[in-house]
C-alpha cells in the first residue's frame, strides 16, 4: 500500500513540528502523506501559503513511479526515483530524514544498511515507523514487488539508535515508532551498537556483527570488548590488516591492556610481519607489573619470531 495507518500520525507530528528542521527526505513516500504533512505544517502553518514563499526543502525518495501524482509532484522539492539500497549511502545529509514503512520490505541484512546509512545522512534525527513482530503479512499489490513484508522487526532490533519509543497495539500486532534523535547521549549510542554487534555475533551474522562494531569502535577505540570483537569479525572476514589497525587502536589508546599487545603480535605474525610483531612484544615485556602467563606467552611468541 502507498499509504500506512495513521494511529500514529499526530505522535510523529509533535517531534516533527518541535524539531523545526529546515530539511526533510521521506523515504519511500508513497502517495505522499507525510510530505503532505510536513508542507502543511512547517510552512503552510507558518503563514508560508503560497508555493514561492515556501522555506522548507522536502524531498522523497520513491521506487514505483505508478505512484507519482501530480499531487507530490507539486508538494516535494525533488522526488528520487530508484531503490533505497543504492541511494542510502549517496543522498545528501538532511535535518530529518523519515523512514516510514520502509525497512520491513527489505532483506533483514539490507533494512539494516539502510537505516545505518539513513542515520548516518541525518544531521537532527531519523524517524523510523514500522509494523513490529509477526502478524503484518504483507503481499505483492498494485503490480509493484517492493509492497512485499521480506522481513519482520523487534524493538531491539532498533536498539543502534538511542529512540524515543512508542508502540501502538493492533488486534494481531504492534505499530513501532522510533524519533532517534542525533544529539542523544554518547554512551548511549556505543551501548546499543555494541549489544547490536554481539547479538548478530552470537547469530553468526559476521558482515553485520562487524558494521556495528565498527561504529562502536569508533566512538570508543579504549573499549576492550568491542575493539576485540571488531578486530575479531575483520579476521573472519579476511580483512586482517583492518584488523591490525583496530588492535593497534587499541593499544594506543588502552595502553594497559596489555593482551591486547599479545593479540596484536599474534595477527602481525600470522601475517608475515614478524619485525613489527617483535617490537610489540618488546615494547611489552618491559613492562614490571605484566602478569606471568602472558610474559611466558610473549616471550614463547618473541622466540618464534
Amino acid at each position: 500500500m502507498p499509504v500506512s495507518t495513521a494511529v500514529h500520525i499526530s505522535h510523529c507530528l509533535r517531534y516533527i513540528v518541535s524539531q523545526d528542521p529546515s530539511s526533510v527526505l521521506d523515504v519511500g513516500l508513497g502517495f505522499g502523506m507525510w510530505g503532505f504533512l510536513c508542507r502543511t505544517y512547517l510552512d503552510v502553518f507558518a503563514g508560508r501559503v503560497q508555493p514561492e514563499a515556501w522555506q522548507v526543502r522536502i524531498d522523497g525518495i520513491e521506487f514505483w513511479a505508478p505512484y507519482i501524482q501530480a499531487h507530490q509532484r507539486c508538494l516535494y522539492d525533488e522526488i528520487i526515483m530508484g531503490d533505497v539500497r543504492e541511494l542510502a549511502a549517496e543522498i545528501e545529509e538532511y535535518d530529518l530524514i523519515i523512514a516510514g514503512d520502509v525497512i520491513e520490505h527489505l532483506e533483514k541484512d539490507d533494512g539494516e544498511i539502510v537505516l545505518d546509512a539513513l542515520y548516518g545522512k541525518a544531521r537532527q534525527a531519523l524517524l523510523i515507523n514500522l509494523p513490529l513482530g509477526p502478524g503484518w503479512d504483507h503481499p505483492e499489490q498494485h503490480g509493484n514487488p517492493q509492497e512485499l513484508h521480506r522481513s519482520v522487526w523487534e524493538v531491539e532490533d532498533l536498539a543502534a539508535y538511542p529512540a524515543m519509543t512508542q508502540t501502538f497495539r493492533f488486534p494481531t500486532a504492534d505499530y513501532g515508532v522510533f524519533w532517534c534523535p542525533k544529539d542523544c547521549p554518547r554512551g548511549s549510542r556505543f551501548a546499543g551498537l555494541l549489544s547490536m554487534a554481539v547479538k548478530r555475533q552470537e547469530q553468526g551474522n559476521v558482515r553485520m556483527a562487524r558494521l556495528y562494531a565498527g561504529r562502536a569502535n569508533a566512538l570508543d577505540p579504549a573499549h576492550a570488548a568491542c575493539a576485540l570483537l571488531y578486530a575479531d569479525t575483520l579476521v573472519q572476514l579476511d580483512e586482517r590488516e583492518a584488523a591490525v589497525a583496530v588492535l593497534e587502536g587499541l593499544t594506543q589508546a588502552n595502553p594497559d591492556f596489555d593482551e591486547g599487545h599479545v593479540l596484536l603480535a599474534q595477527l602481525l605474525k600470522a601475517l608475515g610481519r614478524s619485525t613489527d610483531a617483535a617490537l610489540s612484544l618488546q615494547r611489552l615485556l618491559v613492562k614490571e607489573d605484566l602478569a606471568q602467563d602472558l610474559r611466558r606467552q610473549a616471550e614463547e611468541l618473541l622466540s618464534a619470531c
